[in-house]
């Protein structure tokens, strides 16, 4: 026997995966093998058959690829997920899931023309073939789970520690019994109900797990990614003789107005300095009754 070891560097250990998934990811790089086995660091130990099957696993940048689920529309309800595993096998498909809904009049389950497949592969084709009808393949980008007790982003009604609260306006109670006149978000505090898109929160959430899904990033590295691509960073000040100096204007400005804001104001005929300051006291204005001509000597 040929043992090799094979250590994890992401935050998930091998011996987490599938042992399917794992046996099918062997076989795609190497063939067949004799025999796999985990460890109890996480790694797996794996006898090879050749040593050309070592060098094979060696020159390996890693054992599994990112999973990628995909959506496909309009698939017929007569045709069974177990057909169509079997069709797009050879495409790399690993597992077919069909989106199954409640209805209003109903409360059991239905199932949906909306079919989940998930590829091994990181190249998605554009569409797949069942039988002789074409379907576009389309990445699934999941939607944020909502608390419909207390009515946050994130976690679900079974594992709330919350407190209940109303949707539309966030009281202490059901949505069914409110009687608020007008909606207020109890998230953000806006003019709209907990389960409505155009909350920030909810379309927050809905950008990081874009995120996450596209760029293969963990929830938290999306949140850090996210808060820095809406907060660049504040650039250091410089210092002042890092900024040049200004060239000096060129402007004529002999013609200018001068400037009289500051000139005396000159002070009516046959009006003393004594009067005029008493003046100024009496009314608290200097300009308007020293310049008009119907201040007297005689009037005061």
């Amino acid at each position: 026997m040929l043992p090799l070891v094979l250590e994890h560097k992401s935050d998930r250990e091998l011996k987490a995966y599938s042992p399917v998934f794992i046996h099918n990811c062997l076989e795609r790089r190497i063939g067949s093998y004799k025999a796999c086995s985990p460890l109890r660091n996480g790694n797996l130990i794996v006898n090879c058959c050749s040593v050309q099957q070592m060098k094979t696993l060696l020159k390996c940048p890693k054992l599994v690829d990112g999973a990628v689920t995909v959506e496909i529309a309009a698939v017929p309800l007569d045709i069974s997920t177990e057909d169509i595993l079997a069709c797009l096998a050879t495409h790399g498909v690993q597992s077919v899931k069909r989106f199954r809904f409640k209805s209003k009049h109903s409360p059991e389950l239905k199932n949906s023309t909306c079919v989940f497949l998930q590829f091994t592969a990181a190249d998605l084709p554009g569409e797949v073939k069942l039988g002789y009808f074409f379907f576009r393949v389309k990445q699934y980008i999941p939607r944020p789970l909502r608390c419909y007790k207390f009515n946050r982003c994130g976690h679900v009604a079974s594992h709330c520690r919350g407190k209940l609260r109303c949707s539309i306006c966030g009281g202490d109670y059901k949505y069914s019994e409110c009687s608020a006149a007008a909606p207020k978000c109890p998230n953000c505090g806006g003019s709209h109900s907990a389960n409505d898109k155009i909350c920030p929160r909810y379309q927050r959430v809905t950008a990081i797990l874009k995120l996450k899904t596209v760029a293969k990033l963990s929830y938290a590295d999306a949140c850090k990614a996210h808060n820095s691509a809406r907060s660049p960073p504040v650039p250091k000040l410089a210092s002042q003789s890092a900024f040049p100096t200004l060239p000096k204007s060129t402007v004529d400005r002999s013609h200018a107005r001068p400037f009289l804001g500051t000139a005396p104001i000159p002070r009516a005929s046959g009006v003393s300095l004594d009067q005029e300051k008493l003046i100024v006291t009496l009314t608290g204005s200097r300009k308007a009754h020293c310049n008009s001509h119907w201040i007297k000597k005689s009037s005061l």
